[in-house]
């Protein structure tokens, strides 16, 4: 490593901005429709996955098993994904606020966060598990604002890095009643731009190899800058 420090001009991405939200998704499914929306099976090689309305949790295992409600976010095809592909996009225009308390100009900006998910309904008897139901791919669509510092020229970069659910699933005479649940997302927005900028460093090399007997590879050099014309020296 040189000993001597420069100037250098770097190219980096500034973050202008940047937020961490929870979000709360709720839904309910009740009665012979929202079984029938859910689609549960025991699979996908199910034979019976297309017969409507799906297999009823409640007659599947019946009045003494305890049923846990579990899901995980999917593709559309009901494959479990990364919550890193959960898709955050923003939707319309950005909006200049004045915001009064702050004496500044912020953005209005709206993201939209898509994705699926798959409910697992999971039979338990005296500590035993009877087995598992899963239920078909489920879309969720949620449509957030966001007051941000992201100035024209800036972009957003979100995206979802924690997921989970909360689920209780109600059984009347032996039948499914209702399946309510809580989706929990949370997501970081950040507003970021490509930017150059100017700091005082040294030129970073690789150390020497500690077990190397016999070294064929030349050093590592960088072209040398022009430091008499560029960065320029800044003016008082």
């Amino acid at each position: 490593m040189s000993k001597e420090r420069e100037r250098l001009c770097i190219r980096v991405d500034k973050v202008y901005d940047w937020v961490t939200r929870e979000i709360h998704k709720d839904f309910c499914f009740e009665g012979a429709e929202g079984l029938a929306k859910l689609g549960f099976s025991k699979g996908h090689c199910d034979k019976d996955n297309n017969k409507y309305p799906g297999i009823d949790p409640c007659q599947f295992f019946g009045p003494d098993a305890t049923l846990e409600v579990k899901c995980f976010p999917t593709n559309a095809a009901g494959e479990k994904i990364d919550v890193d592909d959960i898709k955050v996009a923003q939707v319309g225009e950005r909006q200049d606020v004045f915001v009064e308390e702050l004496d500044t100009t912020l953005q209005l900006v709206r993201l939209k966060t898509t994705g699926y998910f798959v409910v697992q309904v999971i039979g338990i008897d005296c500590g035993k598990v009877l087995g598992t139901l899963t239920s078909q791919p489920i879309s969720f669509c949620i449509i957030d604002k966001y007051l941000l510092c992201a100035p024209e020229g800036t972009e957003i970069n979100a995206h979802v890095y924690y997921f989970e659910c909360e689920g209780t699933l109600s059984c009347e005479d032996g039948e499914f009643e209702q399946l309510a649940l809580t989706l929990l997302l949370c997501q970081s927005v950040q507003v970021e731009a490509e930017v150059k900028v100017e700091v005082e460093g040294r030129i970073c090399k690789p150390r020497e190899e500690i077990i190397a007997p016999i070294s064929v590879c030349p050093d590592i050099t960088f072209p040398p800058q022009c430091p008499e014309i560029f960065p320029p020296e800044h003016k008082c």
